[in-house]
């Protein structure tokens, strides 16, 4: 059985990130359901540490890491270190002693020395173009030293229409890994008093991240994005809704888009926990998915886990064309749209043979985002 170590950010987010920790945790699970076995491992620093207010030998980051340690069935297969030091550190070197790869989840996990035993250190990007964007344009380092192979979701990285910085880096796209029945089983034991009501739906800040500039074009955000779409709902007989942190005192950005028969609801519920995020999923009729600038001008290939969190649970998605089309395609399930009249169009055309879509999001998820086809693309690229 190949062994991986999974360096993750999980308890640093311990705060309204059900989406984050699911996002995670497919990359765990999709490993183990492959056959791996699996270790997951973070390091904090004790100042950052939160005092948990009713359990007072612990704090808010250690007890969310436990909680999800035992949820997700990583008992024994897990090492949070703070300032260096776990009483878990001895037993994860010993697994990685011999150890086929680490992989290094955004590159946030800082102690490659910890795991020095492992064959292969890989490095993950979730975020692609604004990963190499942020060492060429503000010359950040991204913690790419130390790993001797570099992952991508990126999917349309490498391709002829990619306009993008590769930051010295030979990166390998790989599509996000999708444990899609795991998912649907976790399904069954939610409960949410947040519902879509079936409501056409996407997920997201309002902002994100500052604007980056490149060869004077600039790679922006996703407000921008959502701008282009404030008219979406006036015409369609669908209801289309956002679960954002956008605040009515913000501008005009609210008002117009609440005009435009827009409902919103708020992120930090929808994103609460685990189970109020596959909940309201689930009760959404699909979703539209909006994309940053950056990942748009680019033309990276982004395919966002949330998406495949739609699709598995079959609700078909609508995914702006961020280069995705040139690798996977795009005529049942998934479909892009690139502006506001290509959305609309795209909703209708779903909406006219629902279910045949509906059962074609789960299909699409299945072929070409399963544990088998996405690890087996790993393991190949380091020789297994």
């Amino acid at each position: 059985m190949p062994r991986l170590i999974l360096g993750v950010v999980l308890a640093r987010c311990h705060t309204n990130c059900g989406g984050h920790t699911c996002a995670i945790m497919s990359w765990a699970i999709s490993f183990r359901e492959a056959g791996w076995d699996v270790w997951i491992t973070e390091h904090l620093k004790s100042s950052e540490l939160e005092a948990h207010p009713t359990l007072p030998d612990t704090t808010l980051q250690e007890d969310f890491w436990r909680q999800n340690v035992a949820e997700f069935g990583f008992e024994g297969r897990e090492c949070l270190i703070i300032d260096g030091q776990s009483s878990d550190l001895q037993a994860m070197q010993t697994f990685a002693d011999g150890a086929e790869l680490f992989l290094n989840y955004s590159g946030q996990f800082h102690g490659l020395h910890l795991v020095d035993g492992v064959q292969h250190k890989g490095y993950l990007d979730v975020d692609p173009a604004f990963t190499q964007l942020w060492v060429e344009t503000c010359d950040v380092d991204m913690n790419f030293a130390g790993h001797d192979v570099h992952f991508t979701v990126g999917l349309n990285l490498n391709g002829p229409s990619a306009d993008l910085p590769m930051a010295g880096i030979n990166w390998i796209p790989i599509p996000p890994p999708m444990p899609a029945e795991y998912w649907r089983q976790r399904l069954a034991r939610c409960t949410s008093s947040l519902d879509a009501a079936g409501a056409w739906t996407t997920v997201g800040h309002w902002y994100g991240y500052k604007d980056l500039v490149w060869n004077d074009r600039i790679y922006g955000g996703k407000r921008d994005s959502f701008l282009a779409l404030t008219q979406l709902p006036i015409d369609l007989p669908v209801t289309c809704a956002i679960a954002t942190d956008l605040q009515p005192n913000w501008g005009d950005d609210y008002d117009n888009f609440v005009a435009a028969n827009w409902q919103f609801f708020p992120a930090k519920e929808v994103c609460r926990d685990v189970a109020s995020y596959l909940h309201f999923i689930n009760s959404s009729r699909g979703e539209i998915g909006i994309a940053k600038g950056g990942y748009l001008l680019s033309r990276c290939g982004w395919v966002s886990d949330r998406s495949l969190i739609y699709l598995a649970l079959g609700r078909p998605v609508l995914l702006q064309d961020t280069g995705w089309t040139e690798v996977l395609p795009s005529t049942e399930g998934m479909l892009p749209f690139h502006d506001l009249e290509s959305c609309a169009a795209g909703i209708r055309l779903i909406e006219s043979n629902y279910e045949h879509h509906s059962q074609a999001a789960r299909n699409f998820v299945e072929k070409w985002m399963s544990p088998s086809v996405v690890v087996g693309t790993i393991a190949k690229s380091i020789g297994l």
